[in-house]
């Protein structure tokens, strides 16, 4: 195997599919790419067993062929290797890799040695525009729960049908819920981290859309463009009924600024760090007072002009969870319907109906 690629594409591409390989592989194998040299261009392909991602780059192919070498050592070589072109061949049980005036020799393993990546077979399918899937992820993908816990809260359920396309994440605590237009049936819980992995090596993809499909007979998932595959296994599992724990009545409505609200928390948050990251707010007549206090670092309190309807109350939250949930709102106004101090408040930006978050409430002493 022999080819010559731009360094920039090069690097670009192993950086991308290294994103999918643990920094402590159970086996050797896992921590290596498989290059895969073809006519006109070079497939770059990493894995975890859970996550698959496979890209394509345009390359000088003098020799087909294919092999395994260590990931890390070949990224951090071309990182620190300056010139434009990269060349690389196989000989013997070795990778030889020339970037300028430097040269390098990596030891390879058999591609028979690499994973088998088994043929997908695409069953339901829907097409959607690339930006608006990453933005979409933004929004979603951090209120699903962090690997270690319940299985099936660190997925990230996906229902389409009838035109419309839903994506719900909860860990328990919170919730976040998408619903857009697309095309196509389909339903999956997919690992939060295959999603983020996927965005970021959709993000430098030229492509207007993604086809998102499923593969039922292998229980897995695929994203795909021109030069990017990334498959990854489904979560087996029934899912929430989310629907059962969405309020549909409240007590109190209030809207405000988006970035003002977002402030006081912040402000507030760092006299909470003591306490759980506990924030209070205390709705009053034309306004919400945000406030935390710990023994240790003192007490903050600050108040945000709003337009509040229906009761006053005292009700507190997790800091990190509200705020989270703020930031991801892109409109200028917020608004926070809650149905009692020890009930789920929603979160939504004003005339965006599309994108929710519900944050249960921390118990506090009066």
């Amino acid at each position: 195997m022999k080819f010559i690629s731009t360094k920039e594409n090069f690097l670009k591409a192993v950086s991308l599919a290294g994103q999918v390989i643990n920094p402590r592989p159970n086996l050797p194998i896992l921590g290596n790419f498989l290059l895969q040299a073809k006519t006109g261009a070079l497939e770059i392909t990493a894995t975890n067993l859970e996550t698959t991602l496979s890209i394509r780059v345009p390359v000088k192919v003098e020799d087909a062929g294919e092999t395994t070498v260590p990931a890390r050592i070949l990224i951090d070589l071309c990182q620190v290797a300056d010139a434009e072109r990269v060349s690389l061949s196989t000989e013997k049980d070795r990778l030889l890799v020339k970037i300028g005036t430097a040269s390098a020799a990596l030891p390879t393993m058999s591609a028979a040695e690499f994973p088998p990546i088994a043929e997908f077979t695409s069953g339901n399918s829907l097409e959607i525009e690339r930006s608006r899937w990453l933005e979409i992820i933004s929004e979603v993908a951090f209120c699903a729960a962090p690997e270690g816990g319940r299985p099936i809260l660190s997925g990230v359920l996906l229902q389409a049908g009838g035109g419309n396309l839903n994506l719900v994440a909860t860990d328990g605590y919170r919730l976040a819920k998408k619903e857009i237009k697309a095309k196509g049936p389909l339903e999956a819980i997919i690992p939060s981290r295959s999603l983020q992995e996927g965005a970021k090596a959709l993000g430098v993809q030229e492509d207007e859309t993604v086809e998102i499909s499923t593969d039922r007979g292998k229980n897995q998932l695929r994203f795909q463009t021109r030069d990017l595959t990334l498959t990854s296994r489904l979560l087996d599992g029934d899912y929430p009924k989310y629907e059962q724990i969405m309020p549909t009545s409240f007590v109190a409505q209030i809207k405000s600024s988006t970035k003002e609200l977002a402030e006081a928390i912040k402000l507030t948050s760092l006299f909470a760090r003591e306490v759980g990251n506990v924030v209070r707010l205390e709705v009053q007549d034309a306004a919400l007072k945000v406030s935390a206090s710990t023994s240790q670092v003192g007490e903050a309190e600050t108040t945000v002009a709003a337009a509040v309807e229906g009761e006053k109350m005292k009700i507190a939250f997790n800091s990190r969870f509200f705020l989270e949930s703020l930031v991801a709102i892109k409109g200028g106004e917020v608004s926070l319907s809650l149905s009692g101090a020890t009930s789920a408040a929603l979160i939504r930006g004003v005339g965006d109906q599309s994108l929710v978050y519900l944050v249960m409430p921390v118990r506090i002493q009066s």
